[in-house]
């Protein structure tokens, strides 16, 4: 008799509470083994290299290093590396940069148990998952529409200053402005001040209008650097 062995799964978030969650709810699933888990970006890497899992579910925003940075190291040894990101935001822009990097994958920290097991096989199988909507047509329209449109936008980005430029980076993480004021050494007024200053220069009218100008920015120096 003949049987399947279960995909085994790394989860690294920095939330003891929401690993917890994700661990209760496929508990249950015989087809899926939970092997190992990482609260930050540096234990990532490490427990990967340890593990070696078959898909590893990464948190975007981490301390020390971020889901991205850390997916990119792993890649640099393992470039076959099965991964899907985990974000409590939704819009074309994360999927392209989730692509850039070189994710299979990105599900909304409130999807449901079903698409979560679903997304878990896909990637396992070696196709990728960036939610229900998005066939492969799609999402090569959104690699080429993104692309363009960040490099359309780069010079705006280059008249920022240093520090300006640092906060628009850790705010594409997700992270909060405690805690980039905690990463660097500033007060949360400081911070506060700062993203005020950038919303009014770029006539942005909202937090999540920032967040997504703010991976844009995140892509175009990427796309930078690359070239």
């Amino acid at each position: 008799m003949t049987t399947t062995k279960p995909i085994r799964l790394l989860i690294a978030d920095d939330h003891q509470l929401f690993r917890s969650g994700i661990i209760s709810l496929l508990e249950d699933v015989s087809e899926i083994a939970i092997i190992g888990e990482a609260e930050t970006g540096r234990q990532l890497v490490e427990k990967y290299f340890e593990l070696k899992p078959d898909v590893v579910l990464i948190d975007i925003s981490m301390p020390e290093l971020s889901g991205t940075h850390a997916l990119k190291t792993i890649k640099l040894k393992e470039p076959a590396v099965k991964s899907i990101f985990l974000t409590m935001f939704e819009g074309e822009e994360y999927i392209y940069h989730a692509i850039e990097v070189g994710a299979k994958g990105i599900l909304s920290k409130n999807a449901m148990k079903g698409e979560l097991i679903y997304a878990i096989k896909t990637v396992y199988g070696g196709e990728c998952y960036f939610g229900k909507n998005y066939d492969e047509e799609k999402l090569l329209g959104i690699k080429k529409k993104y692309r363009q449109a960040v490099v359309s936008v780069v010079d705006d980005y280059f008249h920022l200053k240093k520090k300006e430029k640092k906060i628009l980076e850790l705010i594409s993480k997700g992270l909060t402005s405690q805690e980039i004021a905690d990463q660097l050494h500033y007060s949360k007024k400081t911070i506060d001040y700062y993203r005020a200053r950038l919303m009014q220069r770029f006539n942005i009218k909202s937090l999540p209008e920032l967040i997504s100008f703010a991976v844009k920015y995140s892509i175009s120096q990427k796309l930078f650097e690359d070239e």
